[in-house]
């Protein structure tokens, strides 16, 4: 590897991260479902339920990011259980994103 001491350090560090996060064990997407829920104060069924309220909405990018960015989740699955397509769960992880 190319570069100075400082930059070989980060770029290992940061690979260490990105294995870290890849093989520890995940929190299932239902747990997450659950956790949202309760931390928004809505029943875990209405983050599945397409309502588009805000607050839903909400909760709604908040679990997707958490799924797909914080537990490595595959944005087809959380698509899956979410019942919307793999794209918008791509919208839904850029909102939370900005409002964790």
């Amino acid at each position: 590897m190319l570069g100075g001491g400082d930059f070989v350090g980060e770029v290992l560090q940061e690979s260490e991260k990105l294995l870290e996060k890849k093989y520890k064990p995940k929190r299932t997407i239902d747990d997450l479902i659950v956790e949202v829920a309760d931390n928004v104060g809505i029943s875990p069924e209405l983050i599945c339920s397409g309502s588009r309220k805000r607050l839903i909405s909400d909760a709604r990018a908040l679990l997707a990011y958490l799924a797909v960015e914080e537990t490595g989740h595959k944005a087809t699955d959380v698509a899956r259980i979410l019942g919307i397509k793999r794209v918008s769960v791509h919208h839904a992880v850029k909102k939370g994103k900005k409002n964790p």
